[in-house]
């Protein structure tokens, strides 16, 4: 079985706001990827239901998946998934998702918003796009948000890498060492690089390594496994940092699942990949 660590639950039950807005927003006003994926929100929002997430999940044995929501509110007036969608569809399938709160940092509510998220909707972790978001997490300015999150014991999820989908995103503000300074000022917060940093592997590598407290996952683009460092990883004695992680919808389970399975690396190494590294950092979390 496996545990996917990162999912849009884009479904005809969010909240969603203008769907031209979005399609803008995310990819530009006039790009063949926008009208693409303009159909694909369409179809979501209107005819794709949370329960048909759990069935496709059960297609592809995904026992557990986090859900996030998705909350550039001050870079672009935009929300998808509310936190409240995320903990209603925890609380109607409570053993297939774990919820996680999408905070948007430069917004002056942020810490407000992580404690109610937190203890009011019970979700389990926070999830932070700061290319999206157009913010340096090393700003000193947002300090007293990550100590709250480091005291109410969440791990956090961030964007690592650039973005390419957003227009007007800044791709500095997701390079991985950008983390290292956080890691080292809250050894205690657990934080998750997304989508293995890209196109910044080898510095990803070294912020895993360096940091107890840091783990990567290899959502998004299967495409360039090729260039992820695997053998590092295993050489080093830290295959137990790397978590699975699709961005479904955006990447499908058919599509990324295989090329995890696909791997040049040991099965040891692809079952924890797959499904032992979340279970046991999830449980130091009282979650599992």
């Amino acid at each position: 079985m496996i545990i996917d660590f990162h999912i849009h639950p884009f479904c005809k039950e969010a909240t969603w706001g203008d769907l031209e807005k979005i399609a803008d927003a995310m990819w530009g006003s006039d790009t063949k990827k926008r009208k693409r994926m303009s159909v694909m929100l369409k179809n979501l929002s209107n005819s794709y239901s949370i329960t048909n997430y759990v069935e496709l999940m059960d297609q592809f044995q995904i026992e557990k998946a986090i859900i996030v929501s998705f909350n550039i509110k001050t870079a672009y007036g935009i929300k998808l998934v509310s936190n409240e969608d995320i903990s209603n569809f925890v609380e109607m399938y409570p053993e297939r998702f774990i919820g996680f709160a999408g905070i948007d940092p430069p917004d002056p509510q942020s810490e407000e918003d992580l404690e109610y998220s937190i203890t009011s909707l019970d979700l389990k972790g926070v999830k932070l796009v700061p290319p999206v978001q157009k913010f340096d997490i090393t700003d000193k300015k947002f300090n007293s948000l990550w100590k709250k999150v480091n005291d109410l014991n969440v791990p956090l999820w961030i964007h690592g890498g650039h973005q390419v989908s957003t227009a007007g995103s800044i791709a500095k503000y997701g390079h991985p060492l950008l983390i290292d300074e956080l890691a080292m000022n809250y050894p205690d917060l657990t934080i998750i690089i997304g989508h293995m940093g890209t196109p910044w592997f080898w510095d990803t590598y070294s912020v895993v390594l360096r940091h107890q407290n840091v783990y990567v996952d290899v959502s998004a683009h299967p495409e360039l496994y090729q260039y992820f460092p695997w053998d590092a990883y295993s050489k080093y004695n830290i295959e137990d940092k790397v978590l699975f992680a699709s961005d479904h919808p955006l990447m499908h389970w058919n599509q990324i699942i295989p090329a995890v399975q696909q791997l040049s690396i040991s099965e040891g190494f692809k079952k924890k990949i797959l499904s032992k590294n979340a279970k046991s950092l999830l449980k130091s979390f009282n979650i599992l």
